[in-house]
């Protein structure tokens, strides 16, 4: 069982001379709401119509209040100045998580993004993986009715294992002809980082390929050497040098799979989510700087991000989530909205121990949906959002419950 300080509300900072009225989910139970003073003349709130008696004040800096919450909740906030709010609530669940199968990626063309991944050394592969057409899988994805795709499923490792990177080239009306993010500090899924024991000879040999890259490599304030390139319609991968694996041989040496990045908003609110999740380990990865680790970035000037990496505990095998909340720059445009088929990456998968029972845990807590399960009576795959719109897969054996 994993327990987390989930954010039902916020964070919101509310400016001017204002009234708003929201709506969240919550579990019926205990919460708090959260007030931070930002310039503050005067506030009054209510949460599902009972005016909060304890307010902040000019003078107050932080105020927590404790509050009930239904499963549907309403607030209201009139503001004259400046003030922050956020709701939290405890909550607990199991949701068996139990893996990471694959990071999904999106291509214009499966053909030049199978030669892609063969570049890479992704020697192996499952080709076809899954029909072209299922209006079960299509509807989980956010599709009014059916889809038309073709799916490669790449390994490091041949016979394939998981992680895979699952490739889609949805055909027809259901291609959706948007670019990948620009930039690295987009919100969303942004890059997947491999390693490598041979940084500067797979540089070479990519580059002999006509593979796009960033810039030169260069080396973070944590001491880590990295490089990023880019796939043919422009989704970034993230290079580092490591010293696990076998010895450099002239091909490319990627290794293994080290974490899945996602840039979040509110670094709070994500690493909590992420914790009822499962993933419990986490390692503190806040950087900045200039120079080359800025232009390795695609950045002039100084870049700043909060950052934790988070990982799966004892019994699984261990995935790691890298979690960045950008500071300098900033941008604030959202994750790609359904449905799933946004060119670049645009989902993240894992494998549950019993679907129907982890899907009944996520609605109960409250957590968005995107559609119905789909697939087949015996095992199928579900879509939730994470706190900024970020897609959730969760794949596995159906109990019928």
């Amino acid at each position: 069982m994993h327990e987390a300080n989930l954010t039902r509300f916020g964070p919101s900072v509310f400016g001017g001379v204002s009234a708003t009225a929201s709506t969240f989910r919550a579990l019926e139970g205990a919460g708090k709401l959260i007030l931070w003073n930002e310039g503050l003349l005067n506030a009054r709130i209510k949460i599902n119509g009972l005016a909060v008696q304890s307010q902040v004040s000019a003078e107050d800096t932080e105020v927590v209040i404790p509050i009930n919450l239904n499963r549907d909740n309403t607030i209201e906030v009139s503001v004259s100045g400046t003030l922050g709010i956020r709701v939290t609530q405890v909550a607990q669940a199991d949701l068996g998580l139990l893996c990471q199968g694959y990071f999904g990626l999106n291509t214009s063309d499966i053909e030049r993004q199978r030669a892609f991944y063969e570049t890479l050394g992704f020697i192996g592969e499952i080709y076809p993986a899954g029909p072209e057409t299922s209006t079960t899988f299509a509807q989980a994805l956010g599709f009014e009715d059916d889809y038309l795709i073709h799916v490669s499923l790449h390994s490091l490792e041949n016979p394939p294992v998981m992680p895979f990177v699952d490739t889609v080239e949805f055909r027809e009306d259901s291609f959706r002809d948007e670019p990948p993010y620009a930039d690295l500090n987009h919100i969303g899924m942004a890059y997947a980082t491999y390693s490598t024991t041979d940084l500067d000879g797979d540089i070479a040999y990519l580059k002999s390929k006509d593979v796009e890259f960033v810039s030169a490599p260069a080396i973070a304030p944590n001491g880590e050497r990295f490089v990023f390139l880019k796939d043919q319609d422009g989704a970034y991968l993230k290079l580092i040098a490591t010293s696990e694996g076998e010895a450099p041989t002239e091909n490319p040496n990627l290794v293994r799979l080290v974490n899945t990045n996602m840039n979040v908003t509110d670094l709070e609110r994500s690493r909590e989510f992420y914790r009822l999740l499962g993933f419990t380990e986490s390692i503190s990865a806040s950087q900045s700087g200039a120079g080359d680790f800025a232009i390795a970035h695609g950045f002039d000037g100084v870049i700043e991000f909060e950052g934790v990496d988070v990982s799966l505990g004892e019994g699984t095998d261990g995935a790691t989530l890298q979690l960045r909340q950008w500071k300098t720059p900033f941008d604030d445009a959202k994750a790609y909205p359904p449905p799933v088929n946004h060119l670049g990456i645009d989902r993240i998968n894992f494998y549950v121990k019993d679907l129907d029972s982890a899907v009944e845990a996520m609605n109960e807590l409250g957590f968005e949906q995107l559609g119905p399960i789909g697939g087949m009576p015996e095992i199928g795959i579900v879509f939730f959002f994470d706190p900024d719109g970020i897609k959730v897969q969760l794949a596995g054996p159906r109990s019928g419950e």
